[in-house]
C-alpha cells in the first residue's frame, strides 16, 4: 500500500523562515555581479506582500478550490526557494553553481512562479492581514499518562473482574477477553487502566503490550510480546518460528496478561499463528483484545465481547472541562456551560475528540471565543474528508510551527512507535523547528513543540514502552490529511507504474523496510528528485541488506536530501558521492558494516546528526571533522575498533551528543578537549585511559561542569602489564569526577588499588545504576550501601577483593537499611573473595529481584542473607554453604545453579515453606545425587513448572518429580548414570531427552497425549516410538517432534504417527530408519519437515503420500538407497517456500530424465539451498519457471559452472557461493562473467565474504 497525504496547506510557518533567510542571505560575488541580490530583494517584497494574505488564504481553503491550489503551488515553491537560498548561503555549493553556467536559470525560473502567484493573489481577492485566532501556549510537563478519566470506573471493574475471577478459556487455559468499540471511544486507555491496576501485578507473573493495526505482521507483534517478557535478546530475529519458540519458552510455566491492541484482521489463520505461544502459559492466563469490528472478536474468542459504550453527557463535560481549564466540572465557568454542551454534542461524546478540542478551548478566553470554536466550518463536511472535524479542528488551532511540525509525522505508518529525540532531530532537519528568542538551545524549542503536542493528545505514550510515542490512528489519518501531498509512505510492495502515481510536489518518502532492498522498488526515484527525507522504519531495525546500485546510482541524484537514514543496513563502505549531498542534516548510519567514512563526509557542512552508532568496523573517522560546523549530534557508541579520535570534533563547540571519547596517544583528539564541550548531555564513554600521561589532562576535561551528562563509562586498557601506574590510575579517576546529577557510572579495567572518594559519596543522590568490570587491583570497594536510589549493581572481576564488610555499606542513620533501593545484584569472577561480613551476622535486601553470584569458588563465610522480594537466583561455581545462607525465599520464581561445589540435593533453605517456584536448572553438578527430598515436593513445589538437568554424572533417577502436579517442561541432558525417569506426569507439555545412554524406562506419554506439544529426543539408544507413544492415543497436541541420533530406530507405528496437528517433524542421523511414516498426506498442518542424515531411508513420501501444505523441505545425506530427486514428485508441494537438498553424490541435473526445460522443483520455492553435490554441473533451464525464487545459497558444488538465466539471477535478493571454485570464478568483481548481473543483488557472499566490500 502507498499512501500520498493530500490536504490542508499551512504556509505562515515556511514563511517566517523564509524571510528571514532571505534577508541574512549573502550571494557570491559572481552572482551579485548578475544581480542575484537585487533579486532576493525583490523575492522578499513579494513574500512580504503574500504573507499578509495567508491568514485569510488558509481560512478559505476548505471551501474553495482555487485557494487550495494556489496554497499548494505557493508550498512548493517554498520548498524550491528555502532549497536555492540554502544553496547560496553554503560555500561548497556557491563553488557548483560558479561551475554551473545554468544555474542563473533557477534563479529565472523562481522569479516568473513567484511572479505569477503574485498577480493570482489579486484575482483570488484574498483579504490582508486578517486576525489570527489568539494563542497561548500551553505549560509543559513531563507527566505522559492520562491525569485524569471519567466515566470509565465501571467498565474498569467489569474487566477486572473477568480477569480476576475468571471468563471461559478458548483453549482449556487461556481466556480472551475481547473489547469492542468505535476508534476514539477510548479502548486503550480502558485498558491501560485495567493493565496498570495494582491488583494485577500479583495475579500475574509476566505482563506484555503489544499494538497489532490496521497492517497484521505476525513477526513484529511476536518480537514486541517477546521483548516485554524477555531481556536477554531473544528478539533479536526476523524468522517467525525462532521468535514464536523463544516466547514460548518464555511463557512456559508463567501466568501472563497480554494485551493486543487495536486489531483489525479477519483472518482465523493469522490469530491461530500468532497464539500458537500463548498455549505454553499456565491456565488462568489471559489475553485482552481491543477492535473496532465485532467479527474480529468472535473469531478471537468464543466469549462475548465487552462492548464499550460512549460517555455519558456528564461524563463527557467532565473530561471537557479537565482539558479545558483542569477542572471536574463547570462550577467555576458557568457561563461556558451551555456552549460545553453544545461543544460535547458536536463531539459526539467521544473521549478523544473531547481531548483534542478541549486543548483548543484551553488556549482561548472567554465565551465569544468559544462560540467562534463551536461554530467553525470544519465541523462541516466530515464525511467528505473522513477525518473527525473535532481533531481536524484541534489541529487548525495550532500554531503554524507545530501544523507543520505535526505534518511531517504523516511518515509514521498506524501504530508506529517512535523516540521523542529522534523525531525532535528530524524535524530540525527539516528546518521545522524555529530558532528563539529566549537563549533556549533549538532541541529543547523542539522538545517543547513536542510537549505541546502531546498536551493536546496528538501524541499518546506507547503502553509497552514507556521511553516511546505513538499517535492514534485518528490522528494518523489527521495527520496524512493535513499533509498537503508532501508525504509518501511506502506500507507494502512497490505497486506497479508507482511514478505515474507520485506527485511531483512530494518531498518525503518513509518506507516499511524489508530484508532485502532491491533497485527497482526506489527506480522511480528518478523522476522525483526533490526528496528531502529518505526513512526506512523502524528506524532501528538491522541486519537489512540495500542493493548497491540504490546506494551509488540512486542517492547521489537525490540532491536536496536533509535527512538520509541508512541504519540497519548491511553496508561496507560509503560512496564519495556522499559528500555531494549538501542539504543534509541529518545522517543516519548505526548498526551498518561500515569500516570507515569517506573524507568527503566532512563537507556536509550543514550536518546536524551523525549516528553511527553500533557499527562494530568502524575504525576511522573523516581527517577534517573540524569542517562539520553545525554538527550538534555524534553518536558514536558501541565502535570498538574506533580507537582514535580525530582532534577537529574539539572544535566542534555546538556538539550537545559525543557518546564516545578516545583518549588519543598520537595526534588525535586528548581527554582535555573535552573542556570545550560545554553543551555535552546524555551519555558518554571515554576509552582508552591508559592512554593520558597527565592529570591535568582529566582535569581538564571538565566533567564536573557538566550537568546534563548523566551516564558516565570510563575505560583503560585490559592488559594489566608493567607500564600500568596504580596510584596515578587513582589521580586520574579522582579528576574525574562528574556533576552530581550523574544517573549511571561503569568502570572498565581501572588499575587503582581503591576506588575514587566521590564514588559512593551520598550528594551522587540520582545515581541508579553502578557496574565496575575487571578492574584487578582493587582490594577494597566504595561504599555504596548508602546511596538511596541505587537500584542495579554489578561487580565482576574485582580479583584481589577477599573481604566486604562495613566499608561496602557505608554511614546510615539508625534503623536504616543499606542498598534501600537494590533490585539487581551481580557479583562475577570474584575470584579471591573469601568472606561476607554482615551487620550483626544479617544482611536484609528488601526489595531485591535477582541475585546472581559467578565464579565466587572461595567464599565460604557469609551472612545470612535475608530476600524477601527475591524472584530470580542464579549461583555458579560456588560452594554449597553459600545457597544455605540465603533466606526468606517466598518470592522466589526462577533457580539455576551451575556446578555448585559439594552440592547432593537441593538446599533444604529452598524448600522451606510452600513458595513460588517456578523454574528450576541444575547444570554441571557432580556430586549431585537427587534433587529433592521426595516427601517435600507435593507440598512445597505446587507451582513448579520446568525442570532442567544437565551433565549431573551422579544422578541415576528422576522418579522422585512424578508427583510434581504442574510440571509442563522436562529438559535432561548428557547424565550418563540416568537410568530412571519418572513413570508418568499429567500436565508435561514440553519433553527434551538428549544424551542419556544407560536410559532403560521411560514414561507412558499417553498418560500426557492431550498436553504434550514438543517432543525431543537425542542419543537414545533403545527408544522404540510404538513403545513410547503406546497404541490407541491421538496426540492432538503435540506440534513439534525432532528425534536425532537415534540409532535404534527402525520404523514408526504402524498406520502413520497418531499427531494429527504436527506442525514440525526434523529427523537427523537416524540411521538405520527405512521409511518416514505412513498416511503423511493427513499431517494437514505439517509445515516444516527436515530428513538429516538417514543412510538407510528409501523414500521420503511412501506411495507419493505428501503432506499437502508442506513449506518447508530440507533433505540431506540420506544415501543411495533413496529415490532420486526427479522421481519424487515435488511438484505436488504447490506451498513449497522453503526447499534444501544435499549430501547427494550421485545427482549430475535438476532435470527430470532428457527434459532440460523441465525443473523438478515447485514455482512456488522463495528459497533454494544445494548443499555438497560434488557431481552436480546444470541446474536446468527449468529453473526459469522458479518466477518466485528470491534466495539461492549454494554450498561445496564443485563441479558446477553455471547459474540460472540472466534474468532470474536480476531478480534474486540474496546469493550465496561456497567452495564452488568455478562459479567463483565467474562472479570474480570486475572480471566474472556473472558480475554485471550479481552486483546489484542486495546480499552476495562468495566464501563468506561480501562482494560489496569494497567499491570499484
Amino acid at each position: 500500500m502507498i499512501t500520498m497525504a493530500i490536504g490542508e496547506v499551512n504556509q505562515r510557518s515556511i514563511f517566517s523562515v523564509l524571510l528571514e533567510k532571505l534577508a541574512s542571505a549573502k550571494p557570491p560575488k559572481f552572482l551579485r555581479r548578475v544581480g542575484i541580490d537585487a533579486k532576493l530583494k525583490e523575492w522578499h517584497t513579494t513574500l512580504l506582500s503574500i504573507q499578509a494574505v495567508l491568514t485569510d488564504a488558509e481560512n478559505k481553503q476548505t471551501t474553495n478550490k482555487a485557494v487550495k491550489e494556489w496554497l499548494d503551488d505557493l508550498d512548493d515553491l517554498a520548498y524550491d526557494l528555502e532549497d536555492l537560498v540554502d544553496e547560496l548561503n553554503t560555500e561548497v555549493l556557491q563553488r557548483k553553481l560558479r561551475k554551473n553556467k545554468g544555474s542563473t536559470n533557477k534563479v529565472k525560473e523562481i522569479s516568473g512562479r513567484l511572479k505569477v502567484l503574485g498577480e493570482q493573489k489579486k484575482i483570488l481577492s484574498l483579504a490582508e492581514n486578517v486576525k489570527v485566532g489568539s494563542y497561548e501556549r500551553l505549560p509543559t510537563t513531563s507527566v505522559v499518562v492520562e491525569s485524569k478519566v471519567y466515566g470509565r470506573e465501571k467498565d474498569k471493574e467489569e474487566i477486572l473482574k473477568k480477569i480476576l475471577f475468571g471468563v471461559e478459556s478458548n483453549d482449556n487455559q487461556i481466556s480472551v477477553i475481547p473489547i469492542v468499540g468505535m476508534g476514539g471511544v477510548g479502548k486503550t486507555t480502558l485498558v491501560q487502566l485495567v493493565y496498570n491496576d495494582e491488583r494485577l501485578k500479583y495475579k500475574f507473573d509476566l505482563m506484555a503490550w503489544a499494538c497489532v493495526s490496521d497492517e497484521f505482521d505476525a513477526v513484529r507483534v511476536t518480537k514486541n510480546i517477546l521483548g516485554s517478557v524477555s531481556s536477554d535478546g531473544k528478539c533479536d530475529s526476523e524468522n517467525l518460528d525462532i521468535l514464536q519458540a523463544n516466547l514460548k519458552e518464555s511463557l512456559s510455566n508463567k501466568k501472563f496478561l497480554v494485551v493486543l491492541d487495536d486489531i483489525w484482521n479477519e483472518n482465523y489463520e493469522d490469530w491461530d499463528i500468532l497464539r500458537r505461544p500463548f498455549l505454553a502459559g499456565k491456565p488462568g492466563s489471559t489475553v485482552i483484545i481491543t477492535t473496532r469490528q465485532e467479527t474480529v472478536a468472535k473469531i478471537m474468542s468464543k466469549n462475548s465481547a465487552y462492548h464499550l459504550d460512549l460517555l455519558t453527557e456528564g461524563d463527557a463535560l467532565s473530561l471537557l472541562a479537565e482539558h479545558a481549564f483542569r477542572a471536574k466540572n463547570f462550577d467555576g465557568h458557568s457561563d461556558l456551560i451551555e456552549i460545553g454542551k453544545s461543544v460535547v454534542r458536536r463531539c459526539k461524546m467521544l473521549p478523544l475528540a473531547l481531548k483534542a478540542v478541549g486543548g483548543i478551548l484551553r488556549a482561548v478566553d472567554g465565551p465569544e471565543d468559544w462560540e467562534d470554536v463551536l461554530q467553525s466550518e470544519i465541523w462541516i463536511n466530515e464525511e467528505k474528508s473522513g477525518i473527525l472535524p473535532a481533531l481536524k479542528l484541534s489541529y487548525h488551532y495550532l500554531p503554524p510551527q507545530l501544523k507543520r511540525c505535526f505534518a511531517y509525522c504523516a511518515l509514521f505508518p498506524t501504530d508506529h512507535e517512535f523516540e521523542k529525540f529522534h523525531l525532535v532531530y528530524l524535524w530540525m532537519a527539516e528546518g521545522l523547528v524555529q530558532e528563539s528568542n529566549e537563549d533556549m538551545l533549538i532541541e529543547e524549542v523542539g522538545s517543547q513543540y513536542f510537549d505541546e503536542l502531546m498536551a493536546r493528545s496528538f501524541f499518546q505514550q506507547s503502553s509497552d514502552n514507556t521511553s516511546r510515542f505513538v499517535m492514534h490512528d485518528l490522528f494518523n489519518d489527521l495527520a496524512m490529511s493535513v499533509a498537503g501531498g508532501k508525504c509518501l509512505r511506502m506500507d507494502d510492495a512497490m505497486e506497479e507504474n508507482l511514478p505515474g502515481k507520485v506527485s511531483a510536489r512530494v518531498r518525503h518518502l518513509s518506507f516499511k523496510r524489508k530484508q532485502y532492498e532491491t533497485y527497482p522498488r526506489f527506480n522511480f526515484l528518478h523522476k522525483v528528485q526533490k526528496f528531502r527525507t529518505f526513512l526506512p522504519l523502524p528506524v532501528d531495525a538491522y541486519s537489512n541488506y540495500l542493493s548497491q546500485r540504490i546506494l551509488l546510482h540512486l542517492l547521489p541524484y537525490l540532491s536536496c536530501l536533509r535527512v538520509l537514514s541508512l541504519n540497519g543496513y548491511s553496508i561496507y563502505e560509503l560512496p564519495d558521492s556522499i559528500g555531494d549531498l549538501q542539504h543534509m542534516r541529518y545522517l543516519g548510519l548505526a548498526r551498518t558494516l561500515l569500516k570507515w567514512l569517506p573524507e568527503s563526509v566532512s563537507t556536509l557542512i550543514n550536518l546536524q546528526v551523525l549516528i553511527i552508532r553500533g557499527c562494530w568496523n568502524l575504525t576511522k573517522l573523516p581527517t577534517s571533522m573540524e569542517n562539520l560546523i553545525n554538527l550538534r549530534h555524534l553518536d558514536i557508541a558501541d565502535t570498538p575498533k574506533l580507537h582514535e579520535m580525530p582532534h577537529g570534533i574539539a572544535q566542534l563547540t555546538s556538539l550537545q551528543t559525543l557518546t564516545k571519547m578516545s583518549a588519543s596517544k598520537n595526534k588525535g583528539m586528548g581527554l582535555k578537549d573535552l573542556g570545550n564541550l560545554s553543551f555535552l548531555q546524555g551519555e558518554i564513554s571515554i576509552e582508552e585511559l591508559h592512554n593520558v600521561v597527565n592529570v591535568r589532562e582529566a582535569m581538564d576535561a571538565r566533567l564536573m561542569e557538566k550537568p546534563r551528562l548523566n551516564k558516565i563509562r570510563l575505560q583503560w586498557n585490559e592488559d594489566f602489564d608493567d607500564s600500568r601506574n596504580k596510584f596515578f590510575e587513582l589521580d586520574v579517576l579522582n579528576a574525574l569526577k562528574p556533576h552530581e546529577n550523574l544517573s549511571t557510572l561503569e568502570i572498565k579495567y581501572f588499575g587503582g588499588e581503591n576506588f575514587s572518594k566521590w564514588i559512593g559519596d551520598s550528594a551522587f543522590h540520582k545515581l541508579a545504576k553502578i557496574s565496575f568490570e575487571f578492574c584487578e587491583n582493587c582490594t577494597t570497594l566504595p561504599p555504596l550501601g548508602q546511596l538511596p536510589l541505587l537500584r542495579d549493581l554489578s561487580l565482576r572481576g574485582i580479583g584481589q577483593v577477599k573481604v566486604i564488610g562495613a566499608e561496602f555499606y557505608g554511614k546510615r542513620g539508625h534503623g536504616e537499611l543499606p542498598f534501600p533501593s537494590l533490585i539487581s545484584l551481580t557479583f562475577e569472577d570474584m575470584c579471591n573473595w573469601e568472606e561476607w561480613d554482615g551487620i550483626e551476622g544479617v544482611i536484609e535486601l528488601p526489595r531485591l529481584r535477582k541475585l546472581k553470584m559467578s565464579c565466587c569458588s572461595k567464599l565460604a563465610r557469609l551472612p545470612n542473607l535475608l530476600l524477601p522480594s527475591l524472584g530470580e537466583l542464579e549461583a555458579t561455581e560456588c560452594n554449597e554453604v553459600v545457597l544455605n545462607h540465603l533466606q526468606n525465599l517466598e518470592s522466589l520464581t526462577q533457580i539455576r545453579l551451575t556446578r555448585i561445589f559439594g552440592l547432593t540435593s537441593v538446599i533444604n533453605a529452598f524448600l522451606q515453606c510452600p513458595f513460588k517456584l517456578e523454574s528450576f536448572e541444575v547444570i554441571g553438578c557432580d556430586d549431585l545425587v537427587t534433587l529433592f527430598p521426595r516427601d517435600s515436593i507435593a507440598q512445597n513445589l505446587v507451582n513448579l513448572r520446568k525442570v532442567v538437568v544437565e551433565s549431573c554424572p551422579s544422578l541415576l533417577s528422576l522418579q522422585e518429580i512424578d508427583v510434581l502436579p504442574d510440571l509442563r517442561t522436562l529438559t535432561v541432558e548428557q547424565c550418563g548414570d540416568l537410568e530412571l525417569l519418572p513413570t508418568t506426569i499429567s500436565c508435561l507439555e514440553e519433553l527434551f531427552i538428549r544424551e542419556c545412554p544407560s536410559l532403560e524406562t521411560m514414561m507412558k506419554l499417553q498418560d500426557s497425549s492431550t498436553s504434550l506439544t514438543s517432543l525431543f529426543v537425542k542419543h537414545w539408544v533403545n527408544l522404540n516410538l510404538t513403545n513410547l507413544l503406546g497404541s490407541g492415543h491421538n496426540y492432538e497436541s503435540l506440534t513439534e517432534l525432532y528425534i536425532w541420533s537415534c540409532d535404534g530406530l527402525e520404523c514408526f507405528p504402524h498406520g502413520g504417527l497418531p499427531t494429527p496437528n504436527l506442525k514440525i517433524l526434523n529427523l537427523r542421523g537416524c540411521r538405520r530408519l527405512k521409511s518416514s511414516p505412513d498416511r503423511m498426506e493427513l499431517l494437514w498442518s505439517l509445515l516444516y519437515l527436515e530428513v538429516n542424515d538417514c543412510s538407510s531411508l528409501m523414500e521420503i513420501f511412501p506411495q507419493d503420500n505428501i503432506p499437502p501444505n508442506l513449506s518447508h523441505l530440507d533433505i540431506k545425506y540420506c544415501g543411495k538407497k533413496l529415490k532420486p530427486l526427479g522421481e519424487r514428485n515435488l511438484q505436488k508441494l504447490t506451498f513449497l517456500k522453503n526447499f534444501c537438498f544435499g549430501g547427494c553424490p550421485e545427482l549430475v541435473s535438476f532435470t527430470n530424465n532428457a527434459d532440460e526445460e523441465h525443473c523438478v522443483l515447485p514455482p512456488s520455492l522463495i528459497q533454494l539451498e544445494l548443499v555438497d553435490l560434488p557431481n552436480l554441473k546444470i541446474l536446468s533451464k527449468g529453473f526459469q519457471n522458479l518466477t518466485s525464487l528470491q534466495q539461492l545459497h549454494i554450498y561445496r558444488c564443485p563441479k558446477l559452472v553455471a547459474l540460472p538465466l540472466e534474468d532470474q539471477l536480476q531478480k534474486l535478493s540474496s546469493l550465496w557461493i561456497r567452495d564452488c571454485p568455478l562459479l567463483k570464478k565467474r562472479c570474480l568483481r570486475s572480471k566474472g562473467k556473472y558480475w554485471p548481473i550479481i552486483a546489484d543483488i542486495p546480499d552476495v557472499e562468495i566464501d563468506f565474504y561480501s562482494i560489496h566490500d569494497s567499491f570499484p
